[in-house]
């Protein structure tokens, strides 16, 4: 099944955080597959949806209610959807996320247990080293991201049974799908992984590169998303986009989920 035949036409991609002020580096790009082109419609910080200052519990209830009320929709997050299975004590990835609150209690133990039961080594899922991703899930600057992820927004879905989890649960046309995305990894593909978050001339610079180059190859946007994308410093912006572009790449994928090797069903695969 691929992305155009599904009727799965409207993609989201998302800038995950597990940030405490998460609904200001949490960004949304909204886009649609117009056929050899993805076109962005949307691009906004999660603080956008809501006239009140939100915390952390109330962002990520805000981000998982937009994905139940689009059934008919891709989502491409940025954060793992598992761990490396030497960590997860024979469990399967859905008694594992099932579990996930019994084997962390906060954000903390997930590293700290982690680090334990690694020796202090930075494991890497099968996927990370095959994408190239800068980090281990439990690293300093990922564990919130992998944690609060799995816990407020993958666990609440699979519970419920309510989306279709890529590629460890089978794809069902009246839920939306999850896929687990890396604009790091992405930008290395395409050859565009320099620095581009940071408020100099440079990084600005490089940012416009990026641009230049999906808009080259497959992205329309506004003048307005643009800007957006290259005057948000923090490079949240953008790495929605990505992301969003990240998903219309793998839609090819979709249709082969099932032949992925077993490690990816335990440990989460990541689309690109």
């Amino acid at each position: 099944m691929t992305l155009a035949a599904s009727g799965h036409r409207e993609i989201f991609g998302v800038d995950f955080s597990g940030a405490k002020a998460a609904c200001n580096k949490i960004w949304v790009s909204r886009a649609e597959v117009a056929d050899t082109r993805l076109c962005i419609s949307d691009c906004y910080p999660l603080s956008e949806l809501s006239l009140s200052k939100m915390s952390r519990e109330d962002c990520l209830l805000t981000l998982l209610d937009l994905i139940l009320s689009s059934k008919h929709s891709i989502f491409g997050m940025d954060f793992p959807f598992g761990i490396p299975v030497q960590l997860m004590k024979g469990l399967s990835w859905d008694e594992f996320i099932r579990d996930f609150p019994k084997l962390y209690s906060n954000e903390y133990e997930f590293r700290d247990i982690n680090r334990q039961l690694s020796g202090n080594v930075e494991l890497k899922r099968l996927t990370d080293k095959e994408v190239k991703a800068p980090f281990c899930v439990y690293n300093l600057r990922l564990y919130r991201q992998t944690y609060f992820g799995i816990r407020d927004i993958i666990r609440p879905l699979v519970i419920s049974d309510a989306a279709s989890i890529l590629p460890m649960q089978p794809l069902r046309n009246d839920v939306p799908w999850l896929m687990e995305i890396c604009p790091a990894s992405t930008l290395k593909k395409e050859g565009l992984y320099n620095p581009y978050k940071g408020k100099g001339s440079k990084e600005k610079a490089n940012r416009e590169h990026i641009l230049d180059h999906l808009e080259k190859k497959a992205v329309d946007m506004s003048t307005g998303i643009r800007d957006k994308a290259l005057q948000n410093a923090d490079g949240d912006a953008l790495d929605s986009i990505i992301a969003a572009y990240s998903v219309f790449r793998a839609k090819n994928v979709l249709g082969h989920q099932n032949t992925l090797c077993e490690l990816y069903i335990r440990e989460g695969f990541t689309f690109m």
